[in-house]
């Protein structure tokens, strides 16, 4: 079948940034992108219920929400999302949906088993070319060689010691700080180990920070956000396997336009010189 488009945005208003610079990159690409900007002049004057409707259910090959707590609010978009499902109910062999997360939020109707990319840890151009593999181009987007400078990001350890018990915990520290002279919206910290874990899966993410944040957290010049993690022993008994092998953590964090701001590097073996 043949589609007038190769892929339809759907989003929230409040998440345009990331998204904007996506579209941006597909159209220079030569995808034929379904992005609300690029349309102004066609949707003007047309009923827009009866108008997306078809554009989702006929005339786009795929079909990207960029699902967000915003997304989830929104009457639009979840009449958007809906019309999809409709096309998926109706063509049920087709990978026609692909999620792109912006946050954590979960959307009614679509199902977890449905795999999913998330925009914390994809710049814009690194997705675009992900895009472009599922669409079959033999295009690539070059992505920018940024720099990662140490400063923005900063890891530490904490402790938690009790009076009657002595050391009760120890906890991972994350402050990030906007040193950009702009408003950014950064995602929540990302771990890298130097050595992986399990296969070659060397990034995760921890869980339960305190204090537990919505991300992504608008930053404003010179303004920071501080999370510390409290480890599990479970996490500890994996790291302690790598006491004195010189492996270190760091953490990462990235904003919504793509950059990506790495932290010092920790020894895994500080998490451990406190119970010596």
């Amino acid at each position: 079948m043949d589609y007038k488009y190769d892929v339809a945005l759907s989003f929230a208003g409040e998440d345009r940034e990331y998204i904007e610079r996506f579209a941006e990159i597909l159209k220079e690409a030569g995808v034929s992108v379904f992005y609300d900007k690029f349309e102004e002049v066609d949707l003007w004057g047309k009923d827009l219920a009866i108008h997306f409707d078809y554009v989702y259910r006929r005339q786009s090959k795929y079909f990207i929400p960029f699902i967000s707590k915003n997304y989830a609010e929104k009457v639009w978009t979840n009449y958007e999302v809906r019309t999809a499902f409709a096309r998926s109910i109706e063509n049920k062999d087709e990978e026609y949906i692909l999620p792109v997360k912006l946050d954590d939020t979960e959307l009614d109707g679509l199902r977890s088993t449905i795999a999913s990319l998330d925009a914390r840890t994809h710049s814009p151009e690194e997705l675009a070319n992900k895009f472009l593999k599922k669409l079959g181009s033999e295009v690539s987007v070059p992505t920018p060689q940024k720099d990662e400078p140490q400063g923005n990001v900063y890891l530490s350890t904490y402790l938690e010691v009790s009076e009657l018990y002595g050391l009760t915990g120890i906890n991972i520290g994350v402050t990030v700080t906007n040193f950009i002279k702009e408003d950014r919206f950064f995602g929540p910290p990302i771990f890298k180990i130097s050595q992986p874990i399990i296969g070659t899966n060397d990034t995760f993410q921890l869980v339960n920070p305190s204090p537990n944040f919505e991300f992504p957290k608008k930053l404003v010049f010179g303004e920071q956000y501080s999370v510390q993690y409290s480890l599990s022993k479970g996490f500890l008994d994996t790291m302690k396997k790598l006491e004195g092998k010189n492996v270190t953590l760091t953490a990462f964090a990235t904003t919504t336009v793509g950059e990506k701001y790495v932290s010092n590097p920790m020894e895994i073996d500080d998490l451990f010189k406190f119970k010596k």
